[in-house]
């Protein structure tokens, strides 16, 4: 079932709820938007993963933040970060009234990561949290790829051309407030992450981060997000991919198809996962 409600403690907030007529698992999905991005994801991107995890037996929320989609802009004070913050909390307590759920995984693309982090250090609801271009951060093996790809671009004549071109276009434009492909990203330091990271393993947080090649200035080769963090003790609860042919918003759709496939797999692992220690809990 495929429900649009409005919720919130302004009554301001646009969603839909996902409900399977058999759930699986006391664990919920909360889709967290990037950008201006409404609820239904890049290239309905959040539309096809709660379907697919309603055909699994679980239920999913995907939503707009105040001021973009169908909610209206009515948001607390502050950050932008603690704003999204308490209106992901207010969908938490939305599942937790209507449907008992008080344990949820987040998935978010970006920005939408971005949140996803913060909200998982305040709520200890938060049981899982799956990134796709998340944060990131520069290593040795970083900047060492990055200059071999850009000798390599160099050694093409379209690379000049299209510099030629770019220099050109940017001299006949008016300044703007941004540079052309300049993107706003809030995430914390790389020591606060390194300390926010060991507190998500010790409390049992799943993590699944996944980067594409669309996320050339912060992650470029498969093992940096586990090479960026030196002085975390790694465990099995955090996991990380690595797409370098598909490109930020998986345009293609047999790219979408391949990377719903892995967090279908993942979440539905962490949510039974769930089931099975409420249940032990349930016994004690």
């Amino acid at each position: 079932m495929e429900k649009p409600v409005v919720f919130g403690e302004a009554e301001n907030l646009f969603g839909v709820v996902n409900v399977p007529e058999k759930t699986q698992s006391p664990t919920a999905v909360v889709m967290l938007t990037a950008g201006m991005l409404h609820h239904v994801g890049s290239f309905r991107f959040h539309v096809l993963l709660a379907r697919e995890l309603e055909k699994q037996g679980l239920v999913s929320f995907r939503f707009d933040l105040s001021g973009i989609g169908e909610s209206l802009a009515i948001g607390s004070a502050g950050s932008s970060l603690n704003r999204a913050a308490d209106e992901v909390g207010q969908a938490i307590d939305f599942l937790e009234h209507q449907y008992g759920i008080d344990n949820v995984i987040l998935f978010g693309l970006c920005s939408g990561a971005d949140d996803g982090w913060h909200v998982a250090k305040l709520d200890k609801r938060v049981i899982g949290l799956a990134m796709i271009d998340g944060l990131g951060y520069p290593t040795a093996a970083y900047y060492r790829q990055a200059w071999l790809e850009k000798i390599r671009k160099s050694t093409r004549p379209s690379f000049w051309i299209a510099k030629l071109q770019r220099v050109l276009r940017e001299r006949s434009q008016s300044s703007s407030g941004l540079l052309n492909g300049t993107d706003i990203r809030e995430f914390p330091s790389r020591e606060v992450a390194a300390q926010d990271l060991q507190q998500f393993m010790e409390r049992g947080v799943r993590i699944l981060a996944c980067y594409t090649g669309g996320s050339g200035e912060l992650i470029n080769y498969k093992n940096q997000f586990q090479e960026m963090f030196p002085s975390v003790r790694f465990t099995a609860s955090v996991e990380h991919d690595f797409y370098p042919e598909m490109d930020h918003v998986t345009l293609l759709k047999e790219d979408r198809k391949k990377m719903l496939e892995r967090l279908i797999v993942w979440i539905i692992n962490v949510a039974l996962e769930s089931k099975d220690t409420n249940a032990e809990v349930a016994c004690v």
